[in-house]
Formats: structure tokens, sequence, C-alpha cells
């Protein structure tokens, strides 16, 4: 048995009957795991751990679960969620008039008064019969006195209706602004579709921004969904869609202080200006966290768009857009400067980069704040890393930047990644197995609301390489599976190591906190089955039960 306690001491909690995958090395497997307060007090067989019962402690039987250390999702955007979940959804939609019908069905179902704007995401012009990006005509005739701001699934790109124009003060005379894009038909007039943070920010502008009751009531949906799905803990991205770091703060920390956080989150602090990163260095400063379940995370920079969008910044043309190469948010210079100030500061930076131009450019920004701040084991991170080559590979070796990838993006992108940069380029993207063999830290994530929140999912997407259906048959770009376990640490240990915990979360061993995810079906016999079953039974979040179904 692995490390009792010195003194036998009376767990609150012991889970056992299930198939226990530590991830301890010299203990990888385990029949029963003993509890007490937020920590885990001793691993082994059900009869070792007869030791630590007491008259007070729960007995919880698995009943022949797999049971993991908790599944951590290092990017994900939970606010937002939380409104998506509210909003229409547009997910699947396979032709405009589909489309319009879940608009059109949105409006008269929620009763929604004229004036009020109408919000929703989820549409991707790659699966529209008419095989091009909407536009406003084809929303005419549905509730023509609302405001709309459709988001594409990306989040990269979003669809107006003329009155949402009209709302934001869109014409055909405003300028692109900085970071962002108008999209103009041949006599210039506005299409309706707006391209990146900067052009959908003029929008969002106009848009009322919800109360401090409608920031926790979006949360504690989002995260009770979170728990359900099997996450102990959520990087999120959330400063945007709350309005600012105070606001966000405030509405976890009710939360909180209500009772009613069931993970633990580390707040991603969303930048989208040397100004409001110094904002938000200073406001981090004084920050106190409410409880042991909130802390600070990295600064977060949106530094290109999306592949499926065409903004995700690329060092060659688009192979299916010749001419174009996507979108940078920012100057290479105004990138350093901010990186440089964020690592000034202590701060891991996450730098969002899709094309291999932006993740170019992040890590030169990353080379230049160490050149001028030397700071070993920074820990910076790229988000994404999707169309990457070797030599990236090596440079974030070099400088030890982890990468946070979402699996789940193999099955939604493969129809479409080759056509968009070419085989070569393909050849070298969504990598993840490659880049673990050049020694390289990766942690898993979702992007969710752009992809299911479940974890499990994720892990059968970066076992199977496939979409949920199975297709492309045996897998796109099949040297690049991953082992289940290997899979698996990316959501448990290698999330640990980018939140600097890794000698106290991603693994089940005495003195680690006591996480755990609980799911049917036997992950190591049947690893794509177990996970695109997706049926988590029981979570475990710092002891506590909080979620459980029979």
């Amino acid at each position: 048995m692995a490390g009792p306690a010195p003194l036998l001491m009376e767990a609150d909690l012991v889970l056992r009957g299930g198939r226990v995958l530590t991830l301890v090395p010299e203990q990888p497997e385990v029949e029963a795991v003993a509890i007490r307060g937020n920590r885990v007090l001793a691993v082994g067989t059900e009869s070792e751990l007869k030791a630590y019962l007491g008259p007070q402690t729960e007995v919880i039987d698995a009943q022949g679960l797999t049971v993991v250390p908790g599944l951590t999702d290092t990017h994900l955007h939970l606010l937002h969620y939380g409104f998506a979940l509210n909003q229409v959804d547009l997910g699947g939609v396979r032709s405009v008039g589909e489309l319009r019908r879940r608009v059109a069905d949105f409006v008269a179902q929620r009763k929604i008064k004229p004036g009020r704007w109408v919000l929703g995401r989820g549409w991707d012009q790659n699966l529209l019969a008419e095989g091009r990006l909407p536009r406003k005509e084809d929303l005419d005739g549905i509730a023509p006195e609302n405001p709309m701001l459709l988001s594409r699934i990306c989040g990269h790109a979003a669809l107006l209706n003329r009155r949402g124009l009209e709302a934001a003060g869109l014409t055909a005379a405003t300028p692109d602004p900085e970071g962002g894009r108008l999209q103009r038909g041949e006599g210039g007039e506005l299409t309706g579709i707006v391209f990146e943070l900067g052009a959908i920010g003029l929008v969002q502008r106009a848009i009322p921004a919800a109360g401090p009751a409608d920031l926790e009531e979006a949360l504690a949906l989002a995260t009770a969904r979170a728990a359900q799905a099997g996450l102990t803990e959520a990087h999120s991205d959330d400063l945007g869609s709350a309005g600012g770091f105070a606001r966000a703060a405030a509405a976890y920390t009710a939360l909180a202080k209500g009772g009613r956080l069931p993970l633990r989150i580390r707040m991603a602090l969303l930048v989208g200006s040397l100004g409001e990163l110094k904002d938000v260095l200073a406001a981090a400063q004084d920050w106190q966290s409410p409880s042991e379940l909130i802390s600070l995370g990295p600064i977060k920079i949106v530094s290109d768009g999306s592949l499926g969008a065409r903004t995700a910044a690329l060092e060659e043309p688009y192979s299916d857009a010749p001419g174009e190469r996507g979108l940078m948010n920012f100057a290479a210079e105004e990138l350093k400067e901010m990186v440089t100030l964020a690592h000034q500061a202590g701060f891991q930076v996450a730098v969002h980069v899709i094309g291999d131009r932006a993740a170019r450019l992040a890590l030169e920004a990353v080379e230049a704040a160490q050149a001028r701040y030397p700071r070993p084991d920074a820990r910076h991170r790229l988000v994404h890393c999707q169309i990457m080559n070797p030599a990236l590979w090596e440079k974030m070796r070099a400088l030890g930047v982890a990468g946070d990838v979402q699996p789940r993006f193999v099955a939604s992108d493969w129809p479409m990644v080759e056509s968009r940069v070419g085989k070569e380029r393909a050849r070298t993207s969504y990598a993840w197995k490659s880049m673990l063999a050049r020694g390289l830290h990766l942690a898993g994530g979702s992007d969710c609301p752009v992809e299911p929140l479940d974890p499990l999912l994720g892990l059968h997407a970066a076992i199977a390489r496939t979409d949920p259906a199975g297709n492309p048959a045996g897998g796109w770009q099949p040297a690049e599976k991953l082992a289940p376990l290997t899979a698996l640490g990316l959501f448990t240990e290698g999330a640990a190591y980018v939140a600097r915990a890794e000698g106290e979360r991603g693994r089940l061993a005495p003195g680690y906190l006591a996480d755990l995810t609980a799911f049917a079906g036997d992950y190591l016999a049947a690893p794509e089955e177990t996970a695109l079953a997706n049926d988590v039974r029981l979570t475990i979040s710092a002891g506590r039960v909080v979620y459980r179904r029979s």
C-alpha cells in the first residue's frame, strides 16, 4: 500500500469497489481511496483501507466504475457557456433555412419583446448547404424590430441582422477597427458579418450589460453542468463576458460564499490592450481569494482568430483562399510589450494561437520577455497550438512554454483542415503525440462553448481522432492517436503542471487534493467506447460529493 498516514486517522469518506487509476507510476491501480477533509488520506486495497473506517465514515460503493483523478479543463468560457444555454442554439444547422427557423422559433417561444437583443451562437458555414457565410438578408422578416447578434461556433465571427447593424452604429462608412474586420460586399455595403474581437466588440458595446444577479445565475448553471460532466477544476476565461475583472471575481465570490461553487476555478485574465493589461494587473495585485476554490490564472491574450473563419494568422496564404493569411489582433511589438509586462509582474501568460504565424510571434514575445527579465520555469502557455510545425515545437521546448490543446477540435475540424492549409501543413497540425514526444508539456481543455463541455468526449477525440460517428474511418492522422493513459494525463497531470499544482493535483495519492471523477465503463479495457459513452456517475471536489447519479 502506498504511503498511509503514520497515525491512522478516521476517514470522512471511503470510495471502494471501483477500478481506481491513480496515475502514480509505482502504484497505478488500486481498489479504494480514503478521504479526510479535502485531501486523500490513503489509497490501497479495500482490505487495507478498512483501518480508516470509523463510525462517521461515509462509504461509497463505486460498483465497478472507473475512478480517476479529478478532471480539469484548462481552457473554456464558463460564463459565456452559461449565457449560451439561454440563447439561440445554432449548433449543427445545415442550411440558411434551418438557421432562420431556429431563430424564429426562439423569438416566438421566449416571447421576446421588440427592441430586445436576440443573441445566439453555434453556426458554421462549412455545414451550410449554401456553402457560404450567412448574410444579413438571410434574417430578413424575422423579428425585424429586434437587433440580432449570432456568433459563429468559434466566437471569432458573428452575423448581425439589419437592426443589429443599426443598433451598433455600423454603416458602410465605418472603418475596420483595429483587431477586427467588417465584411463588405462588392459595392462596399456591410454584409452583416463581423470578424474578430475588434469588430465584435463594437457590437457588444451596444448590448445592455448583464447585472450581477445575471452573472451569478449564468455561472451557477454552467458550473453545475461542469460538475455533472466530471470536472473538478476549470481554467475559465470570463472577463470579456462579465465586463471586467471586478465583475467576474464578484460573481465567483458570491457563488463560493453561498456554497454554490462545485469545482475549483482558475480565472484566466483576458486583456485586449496594453491599457487593459495595466488595469487588470493593478486590480489583481490587491485581490484576495475568498475561497480555496478560486485562484488567479494566467493573463490571457487572443493573438489571432480561428481556422474556420479563416482569421487564424498563417505564415503562408490559406490553400482555399489565395492571398489571405488571417488576422493578427496585435502588432508584433505591441504583443511583445504586453507579454513582457505580464511576465515581469510574475504572471503566466496564455496566448491564443491557432495559426503558425501567431505561434511564432507569441514565442518571439516570450523570448523577448525572458531576455529582458529572466524567469526560470515561468510556464507560459500557447492556447490551441493547431497549425504548427517542428520548428515551433522546438522553440516551445527551449522556452519552457506549455501547450493548452483541445482534442475535441479534431472531431469538428478534420473535414476542413487540409482544404484550409493543404496536406503538408496539415501533417504537423493537431499533432499532440509528436509534441509530447518532443518533451513538451500539454494540458487538455474544451474551449466550451466552442466544443462540448464534457472532458470524456475530449478523451475520445484524443484516443480515436474521429468524430462521435467514427469518421474518418481509422482516425484523422492516426499516427497522432494518444494512448488512453496519455490522453487522461492531459486533463489531470498536464493540467496540474500548467497550474503549478503537480505536487497536489493530477494524481490520487496520500496528501493530494481529494478531487475524483468516476464514470461507467472500463477505460483501460475499452477506452474509446467508455469515453464516448460519456457516462459520469460521481464527481468529488475538495472532498465533497458535488455530483452523484446512480
